[in-house]
């Protein structure tokens, strides 16, 4: 049995395959029946082979394995530290650690071993003082620490700086002098809970990378050994997502060879709050399921879950234990853990790979033309792009074409939810003075559940 099986078969082209399926279509147009076009610009085919496919993306490094990540959120050292043990005596591999203001770093690791496992660091009150206790603590659990700065993310997020121009870029080279292996981070998650497109996200943080790279470079201080760590939201569109991912490792490995430098990219995802609901919520977990899903076959090296009712509860037992179970379930009983790099070869999602990183390409090109992405932000360029394509997801909403069961579509009219919000689910408005837009994320939900809520 040693004879290739294939060899027994006629191969059939590309246009047999089209002359096929135009039959079987019996008159009906091909194009308008069978193309589909994406918001990326891309479209999508009724079939893909080697012919139509003739490229994959090689030479790429993928983790061997990735990591199931627990978020814990610091505002009490003690109740923090206790979630952190609890999270790894669950199955937690690694640990998302979240804070809107200043911690005891000495008193949030006191007696933590933490030895062979990742975290990473989602803070909003970084400077110079911080930076260095907070190394210093986190060093002595022996975990593989990513700190995590992101100046720009901050800024594209709050609308500011964290201090200034000046400090901030300051901050950064501290951050890259203390921990040159996993000081810095691109924020990508905030443009896609904004509402951009694959597109968009891939061109933004490549754009955003360059930023951290020119500077450093002109500041003497590029490394010639240099990791960052990206944060993604993972989308709804299952293998546009697992090509997101992919086309990045392309894309971030071709920027690192322009600066001769070796850029080791690690990729930390998360379920998108975009398509999250509060009615129905159950539904949330078979979205965050599939979600994770594409992200663990895209290749990223960790996932950390969203819980299915964060929308509008406290964080809970239930609901944290649930979300890393999902993820346990992935990798001890469905072994999506087996195979590095399982993607490979579908020529669909090859295909998807390629257009992805090439649209992305020619977009970052332009961004630099135009004078760099921090200059495009100060425009406003950045936040009106991904505020038109924010607007026709929900257009595409309100209107039928983009379905959330369970809220627009084969809604339970006789559920009430009023009573069991904990938390205000909606955009809040706040005034404040910013040198630039911030980001607005919004569920794509909102004004549904509003009215919906408004006559219970």
């Amino acid at each position: 049995m040693s004879d290739n099986l294939f060899e027994q078969f006629e191969g059939v082209s590309a246009k047999q395959w089209k002359q096929s399926i135009q039959a079987g279509l019996r008159g009906a147009d091909y194009n308008e029946t069978l193309l589909t076009s994406t918001p990326e610009g891309i479209t999508i085919k009724p079939f893909y082979n080697a012919e139509t496919t003739p490229e994959t993306l090689s030479g790429l490094n993928y983790p061997e394995n990735w990591s199931v990540t627990q978020a814990v959120f610091v505002h009490d050292t003690r109740v923090a530290r206790g979630l952190i043990l609890k999270s790894i005596q669950g199955g937690a591999e690694a640990i998302l650690l979240e804070a809107a203001s200043s911690f005891d770093p000495e008193a949030l690791f006191e007696g933590l071993d933490l030895n062979g496992i990742s975290l990473y660091c989602d803070f909003t009150h970084w400077d110079a003082e911080f930076l260095t206790k907070f190394s210093k603590a986190a060093s002595t659990t022996r975990a593989h620490v990513h700190l995590g700065v992101d100046i720009i993310g901050n800024l594209v997020k709050t609308g500011n700086w964290i201090a200034s121009n000046e400090s901030d870029h300051h901050l950064m080279e501290a951050a890259v002098k203390a921990h040159a292996n996993s000081g810095l981070s691109v924020s990508v998650n905030h443009y896609g809970n904004a509402g951009a497109n694959a597109v968009q996200e891939l061109a933004y943080a490549l754009a955003h990378t360059n930023e951290y790279l020119n500077h450093l470079e002109q500041a003497g201080k590029l490394e010639q050994d240099l990791a960052i760590n990206y944060r993604w939201s993972i989308g709804a569109n299952y293998f546009m997502e697992i090509a997101k991912f992919r086309a990045f490792r392309r894309l971030i490995k071709e920027l690192g060879a322009l600066y001769n430098i070796q850029l080791n990219d690690t990729h930390l995802a998360r379920p998108s709050s975009r398509n999250k609901t509060i009615y129905d919520p159950n539904v949330n977990m078979l979205r965050t399921t599939t979600e994770c899903m594409s992200a663990v076959l895209g290749g990223v090296d960790a996932v950390c879950n969203l819980p299915y009712d964060a929308v509008y509860h406290k964080s809970n037992e239930f609901g944290e234990r649930i979300s890393r179970n999902q993820l346990l379930i992935l990798k001890n009983e469905s072994y999506f853990d087996q195979v590095t790099n399982a993607a490979d070869g579908a020529y669909y999602i090859e295909d998807l790979s390629q257009q992805l990183a090439q649209k992305a390409l020619e977009l970052f090109k332009q961004l630099e033309a135009s004078g760099g992405f921090v200059k495009a932000l100060f425009a406003g360029t950045i936040q009106r792009k991904i505020r038109e394509q924010a607007k026709e997801a929900q257009a595409a909403f309100d209107s039928g074409k983009k379905a959330l069961l369970g809220t627009n579509l084969y809604p339970n009219e006789e559920e009430k939810v009023s009573q069991t919000v904990e938390l205000y689910p909606f955009l809040k408005q706040e005034s404040r003075k910013t040198i630039i837009e911030p980001l607005i994320i919004k569920r794509i939900a909102e004004s549904h559940e509003k009215n919906r809520l408004d006559h219970e």
